[in-house]
């Protein structure tokens, strides 16, 4: 027994210290390899700027003053790196230098380690994504299209900010309200009476006016009135409203381009930008240009009708010539811009952090106002593509049966009044024994006249039925 127990154990005490030297040696490398990746992160980096920017609002090169040899590098995307710098946990030491070259060049150099890293307006693709590490996107993704603001002339549009159906009923409503005021008025109000053309177009003249608040003609009756009253409340939403869609129409572009395939458009002379515009949108006839002075000029020689921008470089136009270009259909999504780093460098990850705490904190917005902001002439009045719509009868039915329901009641109380006027004024009659021999018709004429103020026909018209006209007419 005393055996086979040192048989058994002597292999356990053998294994204990081999398994502590291994321990120690793996915990070892790993604080070697830690400690490597975080001098590695330190290291001084060489970074490539690209310097044929399309727009100096992302990147701007310039010569210093002092020493031509020297550089100053500024823009949205230099500084949005400056900002990131300051929040890392590590200082990273770091030199700027000018790349002239493509973007895909610059991409390549960064991958063969030419340089450690790259700054500027380069956007996130799927092909570049294999060669190098790209931080999280600091701009707004998508392609764009920007068109020139050129809104045709319209002799008509004076009639678009009603449809017709609205345009009708305004007119009816109109028409019914003036027939009102006239049959309430005209027995008593000597603006109303006179000759049957100069009633009615004073009663029109009068409703029409109103519409303006210019009319001059007195009301008396009280019915007469609450019609008016109701009318001019009617009259001044319409009017406004009116005012206000006229306006929007004729100081927003309301831009429908209908661009074919043959059209020629332009784009930036990047290789995936081409293809795009060629081979997923079908523009055949596609310009390259350089920079935001080119695209200006090709749009002023008519050279090309559209242009696709990156919504970064889309933003920047317009907003430098908010009064020549709009942007204008469906937004096609990219990556958006990133900062690229070479591959197991492990600083992407990290500025990647740093990006959205700018974007957290506001001070991404901050340099976006800055560098990307409108000019107050663009910002007071900028422009849209947005459709102006008419106003429809949907919008204002309540209004209008509002204004029609008043008049309608009125109309038949002062009717209610008139016939029961009419009534005391026949039995007072007693004195005419023809009276109850007159057909149905003779009485409907005499009835009718009645109510225009016209003579009733009887020779021996009572003083007491003279009185209760009067009464009605003050009504």
């Amino acid at each position: 027994m005393p055996f086979q127990l040192r048989s058994t154990t002597k292999p356990i005490f053998l294994f204990i210290p081999i398994l502590l030297i291994s321990s120690l040696v793996i915990l070892s490398q790993v604080s070697v390899v830690e400690g490597g990746s975080t001098e590695h992160k330190t290291e001084k980096l060489i970074i490539g700027v690209p310097g044929n920017a399309s727009f100096k609002n992302f990147v701007k090169i310039t010569s210093s003053s002092k020493n031509p040899n020297e550089k100053n590098y500024t823009g949205f995307c230099i500084r949005v790196f400056e900002e990131v710098r300051k929040r890392l946990d590590y200082p990273v030491p770091y030199e700027f230098v000018e790349f002239n070259g493509g973007y895909d060049d610059l991409v390549a150099n960064v991958a063969n380690k030419t340089y450690s890293a790259a700054v500027g307006d380069i956007t996130i693709l799927a092909e570049r994504w294999k060669d190098v590490e790209f931080t999280e996107p600091f701009t707004e993704s998508g392609l764009a299209m920007v068109v020139p603001v050129k809104p045709s002339p319209k002799a008509w549009i004076f009639l678009e900010p009603f449809t017709l159906a609205m345009w009708l009923t305004t007119a009816a409503v109109l028409l019914y309200t003036m027939f009102i005021v006239w049959f309430v008025e005209h027995r008593s109000n000597p603006d109303f009476s006179g000759p049957w053309n100069d009633q009615l177009g004073n009663a029109l003249w009068f409703t029409f006016s109103s519409l303006f608040l210019a009319h001059r003609e007195k009301i008396q009756s009280n019915y007469a009135r609450i019609v008016v009253v109701v009318w001019f409340f009617l009259a001044l939403v319409l009017t406004q409203s009116y005012t206000a869609n006229l306006t929007s129409m004729l100081t927003i572009s309301r831009l429908q381009p209908k661009l074919l395939s043959q059209a020629k458009v332009g784009c930036d002379k990047v290789t995936f930008m081409r293809k795009y515009v060629q081979d997923v949108l079908n523009y055949k006839n596609v310009s390259l240009i350089c920079d935001e002075d080119e695209y200006l000029r090709e749009f002023e020689t008519g050279n090309i009708s559209a242009a696709f921008l990156e919504i970064p470089y889309a933003k920047v136009f317009v907003n430098r010539y908010c009064k020549k270009f709009t942007t204008i259909g469906t937004t096609y999504r990219f990556g958006g811009f990133g900062f690229i780093f070479q591959k197991g460098r492990g600083l992407a990850a990290d500025v990647s952090k740093a990006i959205l705490q700018l974007s957290e904190d506001g001070t991404l917005k901050r340099l976006e106002d800055e560098w990307l902001t409108p000019n107050k002439e663009c910002l007071q009045s900028e422009t849209t593509t947005q459709n102006i719509d008419s106003l429809s009868l949907r919008s204002f039915w309540g209004l209008f049966l509002f204004s029609v329901a008043t008049s309608s009641v009125c109309f038949l109380l002062f009717l209610g009044h008139l016939l029961r006027d009419y009534l005391h004024h026949q039995s007072s009659q007693v004195a005419d024994m023809n009276a109850g021999n007159e057909s149905i018709s003779i009485k409907t004429v005499r009835v009718a006249r009645y109510l225009m103020n016209a003579e009733t026909g009887s020779p021996r018209r009572s003083s007491s039925s003279d009185r209760a006209v009067a009464e009605t007419e003050m009504c």
